[in-house]
């Protein structure tokens, strides 16, 4: 998750899977173990290459120099939204979760229990808990029932990431780092376990691992994230999954969130620290809340009292009825302040939710048949786009003659922050993409482009290049 706790930091984000931490005024990551922050800037740089690509630009709509400057006083900072341990490879066996054996029976022909069924079945089976099952009205909430319906349907999301350790002079060592989120699973195909969870849980993250409520783990792919609005959708094959883990689990319904009221109570469900999935309660605090991270603001927020802690990133806030009514990502972190969350509303995100559970599932090709663009770059952090006014994303230095990027018209000190309708803000966040499009595949590329005094959103149609060609 995100951490801040530089002079501008006022929030923090309940969980990330990135632990690079920057220490510049605006939003970055870190790891939340005190004392200990990191920053990262990429230092890849791919070389030129040769391939084919079409221009073809879509104009979109302006961003104007200097506006960062105007959200700089408030400022978001993220709380880790899990445990990275230095130095520490993530194997198959993470905090005594079992790798799912090939040997077992999988999940494809098991019908997977939806949170309101097994509602329904809690409260048929415990004298404690009212036969009712209309639940929607705060004051009949069960929050023991809700609990036991709903964690079968969170995971944890756990993998790996390079992370740069930088001293006062600016120098480091990279290593690498574990990290940890959490999950919803929201649904099933005829393949796939299908999660949501927070973009920074995900993004540029190696090795990522889903461990079951039952301890079992099975590795998982990101199917595409959307970090302008932190949302992505992450998917493991139901070969991967046993039957009795497929017996164990849930599936979590995502509820429209448009009727909320103030006062009403709500259970988050969340991997807090790192250790497993952990349950508070609390009420909607506030509806309609904007917040600012990285130069992005994120808008009609519910505010919750309930405890959200580093690790609950991209877990669940439920309703009395054990549905999910909007996904945890932020708290305020200034000196003082407790009892002050932030959840995105499922109202706000279920197109895009929907969209990128529809995308191809991919896996990294072969090294020789990998893509590449041909260009080289540094990053644009929250803190040099509030500085100068630029957008927060990847600055072009050089572009590679008759490379993909060159043969597209993408120029230097073009910014780009979209690649294949994903989000991208770092160079090495675009490296790991391409390793899992083949060249000769064409694919959309968001850039801004600098026009008189200010930069107008643009999108062009590249055709991905090979670095052995180059």
């Amino acid at each position: 998750m995100y951490n801040e706790d530089e002079n501008n930091s006022q929030y923090r984000f309940s969980g990330s899977e990135i632990p690079y931490n920057s220490n510049d005024n605006n939003g970055a990551f870190a790891n939340s173990q005190p004392g200990q922050e990191y920053y990262q800037q990429s230092q890849t740089f791919p070389q030129n290459d040769n391939s084919n690509s079409g221009k073809k630009h879509k104009e979109k709509k302006p961003h104007k120099k200097g506006m960062a400057r105007k959200v700089l006083s408030v400022v978001l900072a993220a709380v880790l939204f899990g445990v990275v341990s230095g130095s520490v490879m993530f194997g198959i066996n993470y905090a005594g979760g079992k790798y799912v054996s090939n040997n077992k029976s999988d999940a494809r022909d098991v019908d997977i229990a939806t949170v309101s069924n097994n509602i329904s079945t809690v409260s048929k089976t415990d004298s404690g808990i009212t036969e009712d099952t209309n639940l929607s009205a705060s004051s009949q909430m069960d929050i023991e029932a809700v609990a036991t319906a709903a964690l079968p349907a969170m995971v944890e999301l756990n993998g790996t990431t390079k992370v740069t350790s930088s001293n006062y002079f600016g120098y480091g060592q990279s290593y690498e780092a574990t990290s940890s989120g959490t999950g919803i699973i929201v649904g099933k195909s005829d393949t796939e376990l299908l999660i949501v969870t927070n973009a920074h849980v995900v993004d540029n993250i190696d090795n990522l691992k889903c461990v079951f409520a039952d301890g079992t783990s099975a590795s998982c792919s990101v199917k595409g994230s959307k970090s302008d609005h932190d949302i992505a959708v992450a998917a493991v094959s139901l070969s991967d999954i046993s039957s009795n883990t497929a017996s164990s689990i849930a599936i979590a319904e995502l509820e429209d969130s448009s009727d909320i009221n103030v006062g009403q109570q709500v259970v988050a469900i969340g991997n807090a620290l790192g250790e497993g999935q952990s349950v508070t309660t609390g009420i909607i605090s506030a509806k309609d809340r904007s917040i600012t991270v990285n130069n992005v603001t994120f808008t009609g927020l519910l505010m919750t009292d309930a405890a959200i802690n580093s690790g609950n990133s991209g877990g669940a806030l439920l309703n009395a009825e054990g549905k999910v009514i909007a996904i945890n990502f932020a708290k305020t972190s200034s000196d003082g302040v407790e009892g002050m969350a932030y959840s995105i509303p499922v109202s706000n995100v279920k197109d895009i939710i929907d969209s990128l559970m529809t995308k191809q599932t991919r896996n990294k090709v072969s090294s020789d048949k990998a893509a590449y663009l041909g260009i080289a770059a540094v990053d644009i952090t929250s803190n040099y786009a509030s500085y100068y006014g630029y957008p927060v994303g990847i600055l072009i230095r050089t572009v590679a003659d008759n490379s993909a990027a060159d043969k597209a018209g993408l120029e230097t000190y073009d910014i780009i922050v979209g690649f294949d309708d994903q989000t991208v803000t770092t160079m090495s966040g675009l490296t790991n993409m391409l390793q899992y499009y083949e060249a000769g595949e064409k694919v959309t590329i968001d850039y801004y482009h600098m026009e008189g005094s200010e930069y107008v959103l643009k999108s062009v149609e590249v055709t991905l290049g090979s670095k052995s060609a180059s």
